[in-house]
């Protein structure tokens, strides 16, 4: 069932004057004060980027596959439908490059993924967590699994790539503050996860060791055709017909046009990524609360000309500096109207090579 709608805790905050925070928001105030001030102090949303309304879209179909109100035949074409409209809006990925491969990804899972049967899951819980300090932070949980016994695991839904090992800690406040939050409320977390939907966790055998690997969707034949070979191989398929079995599993990137002996050997998986919370996570996800709130209140009273701009640049391994504008031509909602942005492009114009990334 999904809790996702007007909540009294909400009415009672907001009517006391208290400003409400969420992980996005202290991510924006961090990322581009600008854009913060815009969106928060001013109450300017600014633009919708192509990532969070498919995202959002897919959010809305698993929701209702968890409750009972959807159905998996149902996530193709509404993702259809989704892109088409964006199509028809104007709303665009980065590059066509981009677009197809991100498209091909979630067309696999829109096809292939379902949810476990018989667990009981809630969908779109909110949460409140209150600071040592008294600030409040809120959010809505995509997915929680009831283990039953005052016990529950915590799941994020994700549309975008996976994180990279050196991202991970960054990213993970979102669901320790998921954490804190309900068990603040006396609530149990046992495990914390994000569900990345481009991706899928194949279990198999390699020489008689079972193994499991992580794939992106659109390239499962192509990570997995070695062992694919090896399994054919070892199912007694002479070399014509390897070859030919091979050729079709790479046009389709399908385990289902293998042979029924063969396909059995490769199971897949939804890409569940764990994420271990320890103390050392936990003080510094509520340091990174308590810094950016004081922050933010910091600058209240104080002109736009306090909030300043995100850097477009960052420092490689070699100390030279590179563009890093991906998170505002691509994600920021405030991009076409940014005198930074457009300052800064006008003096560094972009490579071509470096617009298709």
């Amino acid at each position: 069932m999904s809790e996702r709608a007007e909540d009294i805790r909400i009415k009672e905050l907001e009517d006391q004057g208290i400003e409400l925070y969420s992980i996005s928001k202290l991510d924006a105030i961090n990322n581009c004060l600008y854009d913060a001030y815009l969106t928060y102090r001013l109450n300017n949303r600014g633009g919708n980027n192509i990532y969070a309304l498919m995202g959002s879209k897919l959010h809305d179909v698993l929701e209702g596959m968890a409750n009972g109100t959807a159905k998996k035949e149902d996530l193709l074409p509404a993702m259809e439908a989704e892109l088409e409209d964006m199509d028809m809006l104007g709303i665009k990925f980065p590059s066509d490059k981009i677009r197809d491969g991100w498209v091909k990804d979630i067309t696999h899972f829109c096809k292939t993924f379902d949810f476990p049967k018989n667990l009981d899951f809630t969908t779109e819980q909110l949460f409140i967590y209150k600071t040592d300090d008294g600030h409040y932070i809120r959010g809505y949980i995509d997915l929680i699994d009831n283990l039953g016994g005052n016990q529950i695991n915590i799941f994020d839904h994700k549309s975008s790539s996976m994180y990279s090992s050196k991202d991970m800690d960054e990213h993970a406040r979102q669901l320790i503050v998921y954490m804190l939050g309900k068990e603040q409320e006396g609530i149990k977390v046992k495990q914390v996860a994000w569900h990345f939907m481009k991706y899928v966790n194949v279990l198999f055998y390699d020489k008689g060791k079972e193994k499991h690997k992580i794939v992106e969707r659109r390239k499962i034949a192509e990570e997995m055709g070695k062992y694919v070979e090896q399994a054919l191989l070892a199912d007694g398929y002479d070399d014509i017909d390897i070859n030919m079995i091979m050729m079709k599993f790479k046009n389709t990137n399908d385990f289902n046009d293998l042979p029924e002996e063969t396909r059995s050997q490769f199971i897949m998986q939804p890409c569940i990524v764990y994420y271990d919370v320890d103390n050392e996570a936990i003080q510094e996800c509520k340091k990174y609360i308590k810094d950016t709130i004081e922050k933010w209140e910091s600058l209240k009273g104080k002109d736009i000309s306090a909030y300043s701009p995100r850097k477009f640049y960052k420092i490689q391994k070699n100390g030279k500096t590179a563009p890093d504008v991906f998170i505002c031509l691509s994600l920021c909602g405030h991009n076409k109207d940014c005198p930074y942005i457009r300052d800064y492009l006008e003096a560094h114009p972009l490579p071509k090579k470096e617009e298709e990334i």
